[in-house]
């Protein structure tokens, strides 16, 4: 008897470091689509991408202590662990490879879907995953994107989200500063963040 289809969710980033907003978004998606799980995948070695502030180990770390008691989120670190520069594409046909019975969605914000059609094989891309578009209140859509979301709307869905003005950026800045980020990250990443005193001096 063949195994019954498991949805999962793909919600990749720097998470450099994690906080509400990353947490809040990933849940109300998962909630939203029904999925049975939703992996949390850092970015090891991005080809587009400036490098991550802090080490992996933190970011890994960070994001551990974050979902400890969310049911369903989980950490996949497979682009941290590889030894080259890791594209969407690949991590998404290594997860297929890994677990043929499920059903993948890729989860992405506004800015991305603007320019993914510059993604390494995207329209590949498409026939791997569902790709679940975050849509924050006042967020706009670039054309790029609505002739996206037109041309592959079996598989390109918008997904509202709460919208909440939080980013590593502005955290890493506010620490720099020396500044209390208590409740834009949970509480046990700002005691990890602070013990280990991350992003002091660390200049975007």
């Amino acid at each position: 008897m063949s195994k019954p289809s498991h949805g999962v969710g793909i919600y990749g980033g720097s998470f450099d470091p994690v906080h509400i907003g990353h947490l809040r978004s990933a849940l109300e998606v998962k909630q939203q689509l029904n999925l049975d799980e939703l992996r949390f995948i850092p970015t090891g070695n991005p080809p587009h991408r400036s490098r991550a502030r802090v080490d992996p180990v933190h970011r890994l770390a960070m994001l551990e202590l974050a979902i400890a008691d969310a049911p369903g989120l989980v950490i996949d670190p497979r682009e941290i662990n590889a030894q080259k520069p890791s594209y969407t594409f690949e991590t998404l046909e290594s997860i297929q490879n890994e677990y043929p019975q499920a059903e993948l969605t890729l989860i992405i914000g506004t800015d991305q879907i603007s320019v993914f059609d510059t993604w390494h094989r995207w329209r590949e891309l498409l026939q791997l995953a569902q790709v679940a578009v975050m849509e924050r209140p006042g967020e706009s859509l670039s054309e790029v994107a609505q002739q996206i979301l037109r041309d592959e709307s079996s598989n390109v869905i918008l997904c509202p989200v709460t919208q909440l003005d939080i980013s590593s950026t502005r955290i890493r800045r506010e620490l720099q500063q020396g500044t209390d980020i208590q409740f834009l990250v949970p509480y046990a990443v700002r005691d990890y963040i602070n013990q280990h005193r991350l992003y002091i001096g660390s200049a975007d």
